[in-house]
């Protein structure tokens, strides 16, 4: 189902997909057309601050995305801290972007979808590297 704006409640977790669709960029909806989010000169990547853009904005032509959560604090709570982290620094790709932002606005928890997808492929490529290398040092031993 294509989400339009009118769907959308205040205190919302949006998203859009961007790059490609590698990667995804998140906010919350503040209401009349405008989003709470990372944002920094040079495409999000120099000196970020959350602000308040227009929801066109934000999208960049991209589709309209609602992140859906079972429990969550009330919508009014997001907005509330979504508005006081505005003009706030600290992005951090790792531990503080936008998707962090956004689910600690509506749950109170700094969670990623996407860097626990980038760790966990980075684990199992290791791991898969780890038993390779045991498994050679190993038939080595075993013919050696």
């Amino acid at each position: 189902m294509l989400l339009i704006e009118k769907d959308l409640k205040q205190g919302d977790h949006i998203y859009v997909k961007r790059k490609r669709l590698l990667y995804s960029h998140h906010g919350i909806y503040a209401g009349k057309g405008a989003v709470i989010h990372y944002k920094g000169a040079d495409k999000e990547k120099r000196d970020p601050a959350v602000i308040i853009t227009d929801i066109d904005n934000f999208l960049n032509s991209g589709k309209l995305r609602r992140r859906n959560y079972k429990k969550r604090f009330p919508y009014s709570e997001t907005l509330r801290i979504a508005t006081e982290h505005l003009s706030k620094k600290g992005y951090s790709l790792a531990f503080n972007n936008c998707e962090h932002f956004a689910a600690y606005c509506v749950t109170g928890k700094k969670k990623s979808v996407q860097v626990r997808r980038v760790i966990g492929g980075i684990a199992t490529i290791t791991l898969a590297v780890t038993v390779s290398v045991i498994q050679k040092m190993v038939a080595k031993k075993k013919a050696g």
